[in-house]
């Protein structure tokens, strides 16, 4: 391909007519800052902190999207330049919602690092994505199944087309690393030695073990149920959050060195004090339905959903 002659910040350089000023500024040693610019991606010169003059009538142009033609003069430190810069930065800092972190990832509960899983997902980087997602849900195969996915409603792409289905994609690679075998969880921190007591395993006592595992001390569940997971166990039914998933995941989490008691019912919190734990953290859950306040609720063989719920997960009878 035929050179083209330009002029950068008074030198004579030669260039490849297919590359942008950002490119050749970078191949001769000049510094261009840039906000939006990633390579490998079309140029989307959405922030302008980028911009050069170009040409005689000192135009301001985006260097990352403006490609190099024969003669052009073009000037990347001048008091213009600088200027304009500095005003698109505050314009972008003036309102940077979603700008400094994405909608998704505002309006998750958890503020899990949604555009890094899906950059890894995108680049068939299934096992990473998996392990990027556990660094803020401990329980993604179970939560990629039931999430009512609010991070989705907030996703920008449905403006040109559907959000990103981001809850599935969740679900997707965390079974996956659990199909093929690959599960791999954080590495905790070495041991403090403080041993903490937690009330209940489901999902506040779970995450919580987890995070404290994580941070190197020693968390003890205690359950008063047969079964851990709380209501994700006995509040969601099968076909929506498949027992065996969820008993897998907890798997994962109790390898880590967490202590689990099953149908141990704490009743006085002195106890645990006497048993030397250094923290105790309460997990009880939300045991009881919510009443409506109807004439009749109260009569023999009405149920509470919650209670309806809990009968079917041990498979009582329900009449």
């Amino acid at each position: 391909m035929k050179k083209v002659t330009i002029t950068l910040n008074g030198r004579k350089v030669r260039a490849s007519p297919d590359q942008t000023i950002l490119e050749v500024a970078q191949a001769v040693g000049i510094d261009i800052p840039t906000l939006c610019y990633e390579e490998g991606l079309e140029p989307f010169a959405a922030c302008w902190i980028c911009v050069v003059e170009v040409g005689d009538n000192r135009q301001l142009l985006p260097a990352c999207a403006t490609r190099v033609t024969e003669g052009t003069k073009i000037q990347t430190d001048s008091d213009l330049v600088h200027t304009t810069r500095q005003l698109c930065l505050e314009l972008l800092l003036s309102d940077h919602y979603g700008d400094c972190l994405a909608p998704c990832t505002l309006a998750c509960p958890v503020g899990c690092d949604i555009q890094r899983y899906v950059n890894f997902i995108a680049g068939d980087k299934y096992l990473e994505a998996a392990r990027a997602i556990r660094e803020d849900v401990p329980l993604p195969m179970s939560i990629g199944r039931i999430c009512p996915h609010p991070c989705e409603e907030a996703c920008r792409r449905q403006i040109k087309d559907e959000p990103v289905a981001i809850c599935l994609l969740k679900r997707f690679v965390s079974d996956f690393e659990c199909d093929t075998g690959q599960v791999k969880l954080p590495e905790p921190k070495g041991d403090t030695g403080k041993r903490v007591a937690i009330v209940g395993a489901g999902p506040a006592g779970l995450a919580a073990a987890y995070y404290l595992r994580l941070q190197g001390h020693q968390p003890t569940i205690f359950e008063a149920h047969k079964q851990a997971g709380g209501w994700l166990y006995y509040g969601i039914p099968d076909y929506r959050l498949p027992k065996k998933v969820l008993g897998q995941e907890i798997d994962y989490l109790l390898s880590l060195g967490i202590e689990l008691h099953m149908e141990k019912r704490v009743d006085n919190l002195q106890t645990l004090r006497d048993d030397g734990f250094d923290a105790i953290f309460l997990a009880v859950g939300a045991q009881k339905s919510m009443r409506l306040g109807l004439p009749g609720e109260d009569t023999k063989g009405v149920l509470t959903a919650l209670d309806l719920l809990e009968s079917i997960a041990k498979d009582e009878r329900v009449k």
